[in-house]
């Protein structure tokens, strides 16, 4: 039986329930893009599945812990709006901008929140879902392979969670519960950076190069942890200039997010879902791991040279 890719996408700030849908153009742009290197790849001593047969996704919608909330606190102060609140732009700014730092103010990064908890409690069930419907493909003690796609405040999530399923096995790539090994991780307009100023008072260049630990990592030998971003996005942050990220091995790479409309401004922030290079690259490095894993001759003789030059490509455009 051909093994399967583990794929868990999670969220950022505020999407005020649109359930799983938020990530279908991703998804979409991921399996074209991973058909196509894939049939790239001329693997011959094994059947070529289907997008859909190669890769499991599970999207993480953990929106309504912090939404309700949220909601209640605007109808508290302001009252119920109504129809009319639609067409305010007061109303409407002060509603993005409570989403945005209600999320962050809510999400501190300490287990006996009660919103970190909750929050965390959606993460675990994807990707208990995720390690069910893998379980069958799974040969004796083997993990099964997973990439993370983070977005925004959900790459700290991410982060989070990682590390609090790894931090007393001794593997910081294994999440043992589950049988699972953190293959690639893929941040997404990530704003991780910033948390380099936490505990830093008047720290200077050379404390924030060491102000963030790392402590996750993704399989050293056949990873990837990317960190996409648009220059535009004000919100997303490079991640090689902290010590700790670039010693794990992240890779910058900057992307041009959006449309005509969105692709120069803050709303580049949003537009990764649709992000064609984003998926592309994703997409890419997803084929070479299921060829490794499914493809014995791929795997012994070409594999490695091919994931070297994988990563070269990356780092260029860094």
């Amino acid at each position: 039986m051909a093994q399967s890719l583990n794929v868990l996408i999670v969220h950022g700030i505020g999407w005020r329930r649109q359930g799983g849908t938020y990530c279908e153009p991703l998804q979409e742009n991921i399996r074209a893009a991973f058909a196509k290197h894939l049939h790239e790849l001329h693997l011959t001593d094994v059947k070529l599945p289907t997008p859909d047969e190669a890769l499991r996704f599970q999207a993480v919608c953990w929106d309504p812990v912090t939404q309700d909330p949220q909601d209640a606190l605007l109808e508290l102060l302001f009252g119920k709006t109504g129809r009319r609140g639609h067409f305010s732009l007061t109303y409407q700014l002060r509603r993005n901008m409570v989403g945005l730092l209600g999320d962050v103010a809510a999400y501190e990064s300490n287990p006996e929140n009660p919103v970190y908890r909750a929050i965390h409690a959606h993460m675990d069930t994807a990707v208990r879902q995720l390690a069910q419907d893998s379980l069958a493909e799974r040969v004796g003690d083997d993990y099964s392979p997973l990439t993370i796609i983070a977005h925004s405040l959900g790459s700290v999530i991410s982060s989070d969670y990682v590390w609090d399923h790894t931090k007393d096995t001794g593997h910081s790539q294994y999440i043992a519960d589950y049988g699972l090994v953190l293959i690639n991780m893929i941040l997404l307009g990530s704003p991780m950076a910033v948390y380099a100023l936490r505990g830093n008072a008047y720290g200077g260049i050379l404390s924030i190069h060491e102000g963030l630990d790392c402590p996750v990592r993704v399989d050293p030998k056949h990873g990837l942890w990317l960190n996409v971003y648009d220059e535009q996005d004000a919100i997303a942050l490079p991640l090689e200039p902290i010590h700790a990220y670039k010693d794990a091995g992240v890779i910058d790479y900057p992307v041009n997010a959006g449309n005509i409309v969105t692709s120069w401004n803050i709303a580049s922030h949003t537009a990764y879902w649709s992000c064609k290079p984003a998926a592309h690259v994703t997409g890419h490095k997803l084929a070479l791991d299921w060829a490794r894993l499914n493809s014995a001759q791929y795997a012994e003789l070409e594999y490695e040279a091919a994931l070297t030059k994988f990563r070269k490509t990356l780092k260029k455009k860094s």
